[in-house]
């Protein structure tokens, strides 16, 4: 049901839950789009004959952008809205892909890196907000399990059919993201309701103390501190995989692009299945941050073990049972992050996307960076992140257990 504003007011369950599967699916689709240069930027790399190290720089840009942007988005449509937010996003993603695949010069592509990585989290930030709206404390990490899921559904599918489509010549890929990501803002425009009821009436105020040198008001002592300063780590994990791995096929294995696509997809398949029937299980029954603590401890180590090792026998096994286990992660920040939110939902959901932001540049840049050391190496800095952050953790658990 609408208001006279045309605001969304839901009105029992069943209204409810069929407008969060609405979401649902447009999130699939804008992250297939979002996805579909992923398999063919490490040729774009190569036939311009760039530096080796520009594939991490490139999503660097793009993660500062998001990390600049993120809070503001997020703190603006606690004002005005998530709808018109989750359309800039996406438009203003669309036109920096077709600049990116359109440019010849590092510079360039580095001004495009980062307005897309400005854009691309006004909806990933905002819509993180709308499943808030629309969920109650008790369903919260269950339905962010499922976003998670059509991240990861939209990752396969980008990567599939980018790869596909750019097998010829990558600036078809950019083309055809350009021409959905026009299609998928009408679409929102007309099909997707607005979930925010009670808009802040404060003046409006920007989120800004992420860009500000001071001592932060966060207190990194809390749980919720501690939640924001591990989501960085675990991005420099998560990251330093991402990001080296579609170029370590490319190029250390030497396969061709549209089996660089099919090999990216196998992530984003795994992490659909553990979202969908595993992470809800996951936070019904166990406590989330006990499950995270598990989780980083299982993660960093697979990682290393598979990233030392060129047997296959050890190889195989280790390096899926990182991408079930780091799956798992994810949902469970999010739901516990957003706990927390009050009529600030998203601002905070802002300033957890700035934190893992951190993380992808710090990921990113030195897996660049580590990767002319060794193609292994950004793999090893994975685990040494998800270490740190399991010991973080589970000092917060001690800190929990002495104030009881």
């Amino acid at each position: 049901m609408y208001n006279n504003k045309g605001l969304f007011i839901p009105q029992g369950g069943l209204m409810k839950k069929n407008n969060i599967i609405k979401f649902y699916f447009l999130n699939f689709l804008v992250l297939a789009t979002f996805n579909l240069a992923h398999p063919v930027t490490p040729r774009l790399i190569n036939e311009l004959e760039l530096p080796i190290f520009m594939f991490g720089l490139f999503f660097a840009l793009m993660s500062i952008g998001s990390y600049v942007f993120s809070p503001i988005w997020g703190s603006l449509s606690d004002f005005k809205g998530r709808k018109y937010f989750l359309i800039y996003g996406v438009l203003g993603y669309g036109f920096a892909q077709i600049g990116f695949g359109m440019s010849h010069h590092a510079f360039i592509i580095s001004v495009f890196r980062f307005i897309a990585g400005a854009f691309s989290v006004s909806y990933i930030a905002v819509m993180m907000a709308c499943i808030n709206d629309l969920t109650t404390s008790e369903n919260r990490i269950k339905s962010m399990a499922y976003l998670s899921a059509t991240v990861a559904m939209g990752g396969a599918a980008g990567s599939i059919l980018g790869g596909l489509v750019g097998s010829s010549n990558y600036f078809y890929t950019f083309i055809f993201q350009f021409i959905c990501c026009l299609l998928i803002a009408i679409a929102i425009l007309f099909f997707i309701p607005e979930t925010l009821i009670n808009k802040k009436k404060k003046p409006i105020k920007i989120s800004l103390n992420h860009l500000k040198f001071k001592k932060t008001a966060l207190d990194y002592h809390s749980l919720l501190g501690n939640l924001i300063l591990t989501v960085i780590l675990l991005n420099i994990m998560t990251t330093s995989y991402n990001s080296t791995i579609g170029f370590f096929v490319e190029s250390a294995l030497a396969l061709p692009t549209y089996l660089n696509g099919i090999i990216l997809s196998i992530s984003p398949l795994i992490a659909i299945f553990v979202n969908f029937f595993v992470s809800p299980k996951v936070a019904k029954h166990f406590d989330g941050l006990k499950t995270l603590i598990f989780v980083t401890a299982v993660s960093g180590a697979s990682l290393f073990i598979w990233s030392v090792n060129s047997n296959i026998l050890i190889v195989a096994p280790f390096f899926l049972i990182y991408l079930i286990i780091s799956a798992l992660a994810l949902p469970i920040y999010q739901g516990m992050i957003a706990e927390h939110a009050q009529d600030n939902a998203g601002e905070l959901m802002g300033i957890q996307n700035s934190a893992r932001s951190v993380g992808m540049v710090i990921g990113s840049l030195a897996s660049g960076f580590l990767y002319d050391l060794g193609s292994r190496f950004p793999f090893i800095l994975g685990s040494f992140a998800a270490f740190i952050c399991f010991f973080l953790l589970l000092n917060q658990l001690h800190l929990q257990h002495k104030k009881r």
